[in-house]
Order: structure tokens, then C-alpha cells, then sequence
């Protein structure tokens, strides 16, 4: 268990490299290039010989730490490559969602009014990262999934930087602090397992630890300080519930996120399908952390929503899909194309 005090201290802390890099090109007023380097493909960046401090930042990589494993990476990998629909479902019925729970964390998104406008973007932009540095060999062979971390990481220090000239409280913290990210990376990987197995998925514990072993090298990229990426999934639990018990609870702003996320689910699914899915959410989040964003209980709905879920746990038990990843790559190709 980590101490209050730890944890306090490190919702004042943002990314530093990040934040101090972009700082210094708003203040020199040259973020044309901050943003027209982000719009880069990665094969972009690669080729480039262009010298400047943002694409020497995207191609960057932090220190390979002692405990880095190649072979675990891509174990870790192969997890998310077996179960790619799966998780990106639950990514938009668990994970955001639960992120959304988290007070004040949520009040940078619900400032960032173009996120919160665009739940389908958010939603987009999030799968983007998560296959890019889940897909085999993009954090070892290649620069890939380096360079989608990287990105991030400015995307996170500029929303700061805007966010903080508004109406933010020092009260809440940096926005995007350490605890926040740390909380996201938890329900990006602790999080996505427990769906799994709630949906019927057996698996080993050397695949879960694989897969959050994944997580914590990608969080350590992000900028996330060590001691708040877990080693083990005995670990993870326990930070998991300190972070919830100290930040979750109801709020206007995730209510908001949450109705208008459920809102584009709606209008993206078919019309019996639709009814449902204030319900399916409930289902994975649980009573409390539903509660917390305005999602009450409905009796009928829930319970049939429960039955269905039975249904499918049990044929999810007896095998998986065939090519689940080819079947998310598809859809996530459809909601991209649907943006445009």
C-alpha cells in the first residue's frame, strides 16, 4: 500500500520532459511545428532528417529499465493479439467509463470540450495507441509503438497547458497528474483482465502477468514513476482499490462523460442493441462505480442484460473467436473512416 502522502505528492506532478518542452515552444510561439510534427505517420518520423526538439522527443526512448523483458513484452503482446476484440470492447464498456468515475481526474476531459464533444474521437484516438503498442514487435523491433507513446505524452503536456490557463483549481492537482495516468494505465491493463475473466475468458497466470508485465513497461514510457507501476497482479489490486478509494465518487462531470459517451454508443449500434447498453455498462462496472456516474439500476434490463452475459461467459469458456484480431482491426478501420 502506498502512503497518502506519496500519492498526494504525485497528483502535482505532470510529465516534466514533456511539459517542459511544450512550455518552451508556446513561449517562443512556434507551435505550427509542434502540431504538424504530431500529424507525422510514424513512417514519417522515421525517415526524417529534420532536427528539432519535438521529433527528437517523439523518436525518443527512456533508460531500458533492470526489469525490462523482451520475451515478456511480446508474451504480453500475444495476450492482446488473442483476445483484441474482446478488450477493446471492454475498453469502451469498463475502461473509459471507469476512468470517468475518478474525481477531480475527470475534470480535465470534461474541460477539454473537445473531447468531451467527441467521445467517438476519444474513443478512436485511445484504440489507435492501445493496437499500435500492442501489436507484436512495436515496442522491441521497431520504433512504432515508441513514437504512439511519445505522442501521447505532448498530446497529454498540451491539454495541461490549455487546461491549466482556465478554470482549474491548484486544489485538484496538475491535470493529467501522476496518480491519474496511473490510475488510466491500471484500468488499461488490471482492469481489461478482470473483464476478461468476468466475460468467460480462462486464462493462465503467466498470460495475466505477461500482459500487466506489458502495461507497466508502457506506463514506465509514458513517464509514469516506477513506483506506481505494479510487478505483479497481487500488486495492481492493491493500488487499484487505493486509487478508487481515494478519488472515485460522484460527480457532474462524469455523469456528463458518461451520458455522452453511452449517447454516441447508441447512435453507433442497432436499435435493439441500443437498449441495452446502459445496462451492459452496469453489468461490468458494478453497482457502486455506476452509481457513482448516474447509471441506476433499471431491474428488467439489468437482469436480462445478466442473463445474456451468462450465456456468452459460458461460450466464451468453451473457446474464443477465430482471428479476433482481424475482426478488430476491421471495425476499428470503420470507426476511423466514420470520422473522417
Amino acid at each position: 500500500m502506498k502512503a497518502d502522502s506519496f500519492l498526494n505528492k504525485q497528483r502535482s506532478i505532470g510529465d516534466p520532459p514533456a511539459d517542459h518542452l511544450v512550455e518552451s515552444i508556446f513561449k517562443s510561439n512556434s507551435q505550427s511545428e509542434l502540431y504538424t510534427s504530431l500529424q507525422l505517420s510514424e513512417k514519417e518520423i522515421l525517415k526524417t532528417r529534420k532536427s528539432s526538439p519535438v521529433i527528437a522527443f517523439i523518436k525518443s526512448k527512456r533508460p531500458t529499465p533492470g526489469w525490462f523483458d523482451a520475451n515478456r513484452i511480446l508474451s504480453g503482446q500475444q495476450v492482446f493479439e488473442s483476445y483484441a476484440t474482446e478488450i477493446m470492447t471492454l475498453l469502451g464498456v469498463l475502461a473509459l467509463p471507469y476512468c470517468y468515475a475518478a474525481a477531480p481526474g475527470n475534470k480535465a476531459l470534461y474541460l477539454s470540450t473537445k473531447m468531451r464533444k467527441q467521445p467517438q474521437k476519444r474513443l478512436a484516438d485511445t484504440a489507435d495507441f492501445i493496437i499500435n503498442v500492442s501489436t507484436k514487435e512495436n515496442l522491441t523491433a521497431n520504433r512504432i509503438g515508441h513514437i504512439h507513446i511519445n505522442k501521447t505524452r505532448l498530446t497529454h503536456a498540451i491539454a495541461r497547458h490549455h487546461v491549466l490557463k482556465g478554470e482549474w483549481d491548484k486544489g485538484w492537482g496538475l491535470p493529467i497528474n501522476q496518480e491519474d495516468m496511473a490510475g488510466t494505465n491500471l484500468a488499461f491493463s488490471y482492469l481489461i483482465l478482470a473483464g476478461l475473466n468476468q466475460s468467460g475468458f480462462i486464462l493462465s497466470d503467466k498470460q495475466k502477468e505477461d500482459f500487466l508485465f506489458l502495461w507497466r513497461y508502457i506506463g514506465y514510457q509514458l513517464g509514469i514513476d516506477e513506483k506506481l507501476l505494479p510487478d505483479s497482479l497481487k500488486e495492481a489490486n492493491r493500488l487499484a482499490y487505493q486509487i478508487k478509494q481515494r478519488n472515485f465518487k460522484k460527480s457532474e462531470e462524469g455523469i456528463v462523460l458518461t451520458r455522452e459517451l453511452l449517447t454516441y454508443y447508441r447512435s453507433a449500434v442497432p436499435k435493439n442493441v441500443s437498449r441495452f447498453i446502459d445496462s451492459q455498462v452496469r453489468y461490468y462496472l458494478g453497482p457502486e462505480v455506476a452509481g457513482y456516474l448516474g447509471l441506476e439500476p433499471e431491474f428488467i434490463k439489468d437482469n436480462l442484460t445478466s442473463l445474456m452475459s451468462s450465456f456468452k461467459e459460458a461460450q466464451n469458456f468453451l473457446g474464443l473467436h477465430k482471428d479476433t484480431f482481424g475482426m478488430m482491426i476491421s471495425n476499428h478501420r470503420i470507426l476511423k473512416e466514420q470520422l473522417k
